[in-house]
């Protein structure tokens, strides 16, 4: 089968490697559609030590291609899938308390085992979720970004008409002002890009589109949010959300932070913030899957770049550009 490996910064190469068996207790998934997201391209660029080779890709869909002897759940062969990509322990207390994106344990598919950039890969099929046909295999790639806006707003005290700030308009971005707009919240989408606000503004997917480097824009703010969404992961964003937000407000740090940061801690002290980290995702693939098939969030308009299999090693070194048309990147089968 084919697949692409990581073998260092910037190094990605097309491989033929054996079809995977599964385990017992795995289903063997026939890919057909992987999203290339901002971990991916932390891996490419050299972010990350990771054993190598590697075979990325943790967005995906496909079809069960092979079930394991153990696998208790109602699956056949031809269903079309998706799947968490966090495998944990059950073991250690997180895991316990319901909290499997935590485990101390965990092992994370496209990271620490072979992800879905190949024509075929094993997963535990306790991860596994069915898709209707309604979704497309594009679409059910992109559930997983789905699931981590869900996980990150349900801490939130509440959402029907309160204020909310989105820091960051890239694809978790965009579906966060999605989510919060279908549970009856005013949103506001904070970015540098301007070709990012229009896209946003245009498909009305925020009430209002605020360009974070205008000063002006962003002083008269202050104060003015109930909860804020940081899925930048920089200093300044983050200390942007500290400021904008309101006195007992929430704020959601979303963003894959590589450096230490400086913060102005006495405001979150004055203000009494709840200041919250939210990891990957736990247990959303239900809603995500309602919400699409409802027709309340809109996966398709994200993706702008498609590519093959063939084509992945350009893909990423496109998305690395991080050029302004660009929001979302999927490599088809």
């Amino acid at each position: 089968m084919k697949t692409i490996e990581y073998l260092g910064p910037k190094k990605l190469v097309l491989k033929n490697r054996p079809k995977p068996k599964p385990k017992a207790n795995e289903i063997l998934m026939q890919t057909k559609s992987v999203g290339i997201c901002g971990t991916d391209l932390h891996i490419y660029n050299g972010g990350m030590n990771l054993p190598t080779p590697l075979v990325p890709g943790h967005e995906f869909s496909g079809i069960i291609s092979a079930i394991g002897s153990q696998v208790s759940k109602n699956f056949k062969i031809g269903d079309r899938i998706t799947a968490e990509h966090v495998i944990p322990c059950n073991k250690c207390n997180y895991c316990k308390q319901g909290k499997p994106n935590l485990c101390i344990n965990a092992k994370i598919i496209g990271l620490h085992r072979p992800g879905a950039l190949a024509e075929y890969v094993a997963i535990p099929a306790d991860l596994v979720y069915k898709v209707p046909n309604k979704i497309s295999f594009e679409e059910a790639a992109l559930l997983e970004p789905l699931t981590i806006a869900l996980y990150a707003i349900h801490e939130t005290t509440q959402l029907l008409n309160i204020k909310a700030a989105v820091i960051g308009q890239g694809p978790i971005g965009i579906l966060l002002d999605q989510v919060l707009k279908a549970s009856g919240a005013y949103v506001v989408g904070f970015d540098i890009l301007q070709s990012r606000l229009q896209w946003v503004k245009n498909k009305k997917w925020a009430d209002e589109v605020i360009d974070s480097k205008k000063s002006n824009e962003l002083k008269k703010f202050a104060n003015s949010f109930d909860v804020v969404f940081e899925v930048v992961g920089r200093q300044i964003t983050a200390q942007t959300s500290i400021d904008i937000a309101r006195r007992d407000g929430q704020v959601f740090l979303l963003g894959v932070f590589e450096e230490p940061s400086k913060l102005d801690l006495m405001k979150i002290v004055k203000k009494e913030l709840n200041v919250h980290g939210s990891w990957t995702c736990a247990f959303s693939f239900p809603q995500a899957i309602d919400l699409v098939m409802q027709n309340k969030i809109d996966l398709k308009s994200l993706i702008t770049h498609r590519y093959s299999i063939d084509q992945a090693a350009q893909a990423f070194k496109d998305a690395s550009a991080y050029s302004n048309d660009r929001i979302k990147t999927v490599i088809n089968f």
